[in-house]
């Protein structure tokens, strides 16, 4: 499909001053044939448009010239509406064809360089691919972005469908609950663990867990921690070494064992040698721990 021609002449202001702008490009060297094409289109032969339309844009990558971008956009503006128009009307999703228009002229204006010009028509071959382009990554946008509204059936007739925009950030009763119980679920297990790590803390020696409180809960510098036990750096990071993997180990063991009850108290309760219920283990509150004198 090829663009109509304008409904209406353009103004004469706009003939005036693209004749003006072809005189100044014709001084400047550009093909002096432009000037025969606009006296033609001015005279209202509206097959020049095309041709036109081709050497503004070529002027315009050459040059970079906002006159000749401006004077695109008024030769061409109103046919691209036409054709937007033309493209939306098998959309199913409102799309708002000024933001289509907008777009497709910010492409040009943005990428002369993909521009080829070596037909008269080769701007409105360029042009269509963005505006087909264009209409249909909105289309695409429209329809990903809006939702129906709750009660609203399915459409049957030939009434526009009622849509509503859809609220990305919005919190359904499922998602409030998950969050609840996910949130539950971590705090349990973060206390277990604190339980476990407390017993494991326990069985340390006295100096190992006053180098330990020194280090991880005072976060005191190695070198200020090994003066207040009295011994060098290097028997301190060694001392803090032991400390860590002996809590490690003990820490593994216990929840090894754990896990290997709640597999034999899960294969019982599956031969139906246990009752339907777990019971849960019973985690003792924990104390503040305190540093060993």
């Amino acid at each position: 499909m090829s663009l109509a021609p304008a409904r209406t002449p353009q103004p004469n202001g706009f003939a005036d001053r693209l004749e003006a702008f072809a005189a100044v490009q014709a001084r400047e060297g550009a093909d002096k044939s432009v000037l025969e094409r606009v006296a033609r289109f001015r005279a209202g032969m509206l097959g020049e448009r095309d041709a036109i339309s081709t050497w503004l844009m070529e002027t315009y990558k050459a040059t970079g010239s906002k006159e000749a971008f401006t004077l695109l956009y008024e030769l061409n503006h109103e046919d691209f509406l036409r054709l937007i128009y033309h493209h939306l009307r098998r959309a199913y999703y409102p799309v708002d064809p000024a933001d289509i228009l907008q777009e497709v002229f910010f492409n040009v204006y943005r990428y002369p360089f993909k521009f080829k010009p070596d037909r008269s028509s080769a701007f409105r071959n360029w042009t269509h691919s963005i505006i087909r382009n264009t209409v249909l990554k909105h289309s695409r946008r429209a329809q990903r972005d809006r939702v129906l509204p709750i009660g609203v059936q399915e459409r049957d007739t030939d009434d526009p469908l009622v849509i509503e925009p859809a609220d990305e950030n919005a919190s359904t009763p499922f998602d409030s609950s998950a969050e609840r119980e996910a949130t539950t679920a971590l705090t349990g297990s973060w206390m277990l663990y604190l339980s476990v790590y407390l017993e494991a803390y326990r069985c340390l020696t006295p100096r190992e867990k006053r180098v330990l409180f020194l280090v991880e809960v005072d976060s005191l510098p190695y070198r200020e921690a090994a003066d207040r036990v009295g011994v060098r750096v290097e028997n301190l990071k060694m001392m803090v070494f032991r400390a860590r993997r002996k809590i490690y180990s003990i820490m593994k063991r216990k929840f090894q064992a754990s896990e290997d009850e709640a597999g034999r108290i899960l294969d019982r309760r599956d031969h139906g040698h246990a009752p339907a219920c777990v019971p849960v283990p019973h985690v003792a509150p924990i104390e503040p721990v305190r540093s060993e004198p």
